[in-house]
């Protein structure tokens, strides 16, 4: 795999695993990051979170349909 889709799908492992925490459980990363418990910020995290998931799968995926189609 080139360097190029090297770095996409690594940079897509990293949205990932940011996204997934922050999707899948916003309490915590609320307290975490001293956020204030609202209503709206449970949602506000979990829609970050399902963008920065789908962003690295859409990466991941991206990477390795063009190194499969490139050999």
């Amino acid at each position: 795999m080139p360097l190029g889709l090297q770095v996409m799908a690594l940079l897509g492992l990293a949205m990932g695993a940011l996204g997934l925490p922050v999707l899948l459980r916003p309490d915590a990363v609320r307290r975490t990051l001293g956020l204030r418990a609202t209503p709206q910020m449970v949602y506000v995290l979990r829609i970050a979170g399902t963008m920065l998931a789908a962003l690295g799968l859409i990466l991941i995926v991206f990477a390795l349909t063009f190194w499969s189609t490139a050999r």
